[in-house]
């Protein structure tokens, strides 16, 4: 991976502007002059940027900062009656903070551990399935080709959604991550409630159906789940699955080809990945270390709280870069070296604690296949343009293509 350039200290509060191209293209020496000379920072945004390791745990499992919308967002509570995006948002489980999120999350989570453990999907099926044809064109776009028609299928056929309907539910899936970003306009506000309206129907259809005849899915499994005398109304039942699908898009897609970018990187230890496919989780889990698809997520101080010299005021938003805290020399050796032989356990690529990523077993299911199908049946890869393009979209760190060309392996 390049090394992070430094960044003169009084260029910082100009400096932390997610929308910003040179920010988009590469954010991490911004990430790092911030851990050097202002881990605790006040943005021109208006919010707190948080970029050490340990703040950012600490405030992973600080129960002043709340995970529910800043009461000045679009999508707080009070906008329930007038906007869908802010009832959707109240449903689900980022923007829930305990006791509600745990019973919530207990629910979800067992359901889907178990559906995944007792009906796993054919992931390496649809990989090669999806590859076979693109053989012998010897390019590819990873993300576009490859990456989202394999996540979409996947998903899909966990929660029980027909694979023809992906185009419209992809699409779905991107409005609906405007939910966790600043809403730019009013033109978007309105588009993601058009889409979220649309997407919500399209579920409730399904829950309805099932309701009727249980299916071997994902949506069957909710509509059972039950703790006691707790269960997710209908309202949470159908954002949730909304979630849980724009979740498994979104953010697996771009891992899968920022995976591939971190490897085509290091030609020496895609050398040794490709010889030894066993070595292939431990670089997924290098990679969700080094490049995260989840940047920073947002907290609401719900009291003052004192930080070093700081002091953090009552409903201000908090961010926890999570893709900074995972290059912190304090927490990493050498942390913006790509390597295999690091720890497992510490990154915060998939988050941590109780608001960490419920479906990180799948993800990592997911690139783990990727990666051997596109390793194992593709040789001299090549990644086509000089610099992967990536999207502006607050928070997130996706691809939006990655255009390879390569020649077939033996016998494959």
């Amino acid at each position: 991976m390049r090394k992070a350039t430094m960044i003169k200290p009084e260029s910082l509060a100009t400096r932390f502007s997610p929308l910003d191209p040179s920010f988009v293209n590469d954010p991490y020496p911004v990430y790092a002059a911030l851990r050097e000379h202002d881990p605790v920072h006040r943005s021109h945004l208006g919010c707190w940027v948080l970029t050490r390791y340990k703040d950012v745990v600490d405030a992973l499992r600080d129960p002043r900062l709340s995970n529910e919308p800043s009461p000045y967002a679009v999508i707080h509570r009070r906008n329930r009656e007038r906007y869908t995006a802010a009832d959707v948002a109240n449903n689900i489980l980022p923007f829930m903070d305990p006791p509600a999120h745990t019973i919530a999350r207990g629910l979800v989570n067992r359901s889907f551990r178990a559906h995944l453990k007792g009906t796993p999907p054919d992931i390496q099926g649809i990989a090669d399935r999806l590859l076979d044809p693109l053989m012998a064109k010897g390019e590819l776009d990873v993300v576009n080709d490859f990456g989202t028609p394999l996540s979409l299928a996947v998903i899909a056929q966990l929660l029980g959604m027909p694979e023809r309907d992906g185009d419209r539910l992809k699409e779905w899936s991107n409005w609906f991550f405007y939910l966790f970003s600043a809403i730019p306009s009013d033109e978007v506000l309105d588009n993601m409630n058009r889409a979220l309206d649309e997407f919500r129907k399209y579920v409730l259809s399904l829950v309805h159906e099932r309701r009727k005849v249980r299916r071997d899915d994902l949506i069957s499994k909710l509509l059972d789940a039950r703790e006691g005398d707790a269960r997710l109304s209908e309202a949470q039942l159908v954002d949730t699955c909304m979630l849980l699908f724009a979740d498994g898009v979104e953010n697996v897609d771009s891992g899968i080809g920022s995976s591939l970018v971190c490897l085509l990187e290091n030609p020496a230890i895609l050398a040794r990945v490709r010889d030894d496919p066993e070595l292939i989780p431990s670089a997924i889990e290098e990679s969700l270390r080094i490049n995260p698809p989840g940047q920073f997520i947002a907290k609401i101080a719900k009291e003052e709280i004192a930080l070093g010299d700081r002091t953090i005021r009552r409903n201000d938003v908090v961010l926890l870069v999570l893709a900074s805290a995972n290059r912190d020399a304090a927490c990493f050796e050498n942390p913006d070296e790509f390597r295999l032989d690091r720890p497992n356990g510490q990154h915060l690529g998939l988050g941590k604690g109780r608001h960490s990523c419920l479906g990180a077993p799948l993800v990592r299911m997911e690139m783990n296949a990727a990666l051997r199908t596109l390793i194992g049946r593709l040789d001299g890869l090549t990644v086509e343009d000089s610099a992967p393009e990536w999207e502006a979209r607050v928070g997130h760190r996706w691809l939006n293509s990655l255009p390879v060309s390569f020649t077939p392996c033996h016998g494959t």
